[in-house]
């Protein structure tokens, strides 16, 4: 939830962030200051592109500025990468396989590579041993169980 500091800057402002998040919340409050503090661009609308991800995400940001769907989609994310960390019960050690999925000549080519967990970092992005700082979000990745069968996936095939 916004913090009571945003709370009274909002209503100094006249913006209504009753119900909104620290991010959703800054995010207002900087679209209602953005000329004051040297900004060249004020409140601009959500762009198509953040309109289609926001619904491929269950999000209605279309009424939104660009600063606060943004806002949105980011928490949405991280909500699932989240979920997904729980879902899957990922830990160091553990064996994924991320599936990216390439279209070389407009046909799908999915190339899994398995991976071990070295790390998780706070933000859900999850690391890998020996791969030169590749990573992934929770959301791309199949655990592997120690017969090597592969777990559900936990995402909708949207996300990070």
């Amino acid at each position: 939830m916004a913090t009571e500091h945003q709370v009274r800057i909002a209503e100094a402002l006249g913006v209504d962030v009753s119900g909104d998040s620290e991010s959703v919340a800054a995010a207002r409050i900087l679209d209602e200051v953005a000329f004051a503090i040297g900004e060249r661009n004020g409140r601009r609308p959500a762009t198509e592109r953040q309109v289609e991800y926001g619904q491929c995400l269950g999000l209605r940001v279309g009424a939104e500025s660009l600063r606060v769907a943004a806002a949105k989609i980011h928490e949405a994310l991280r909500r699932r990468s989240v979920d997904a960390l729980r879902t899957l019960d990922l830990k160091p050690g553990d064996r994924v396989v991320r599936r990216p999925v390439f279209e070389p000549h407009g046909e799908p080519h999915e190339t899994p590579q398995e991976f071990v967990i070295s790390s998780i970092q706070s933000n859900s992005r999850v690391f890998f041993k020996g791969g030169h700082g590749q990573s992934a979000w929770p959301t791309q990745l199949e655990k592997v169980d120690i017969q090597g069968s592969h777990h559900a996936h936990p995402a909708d095939g949207v996300g990070r």
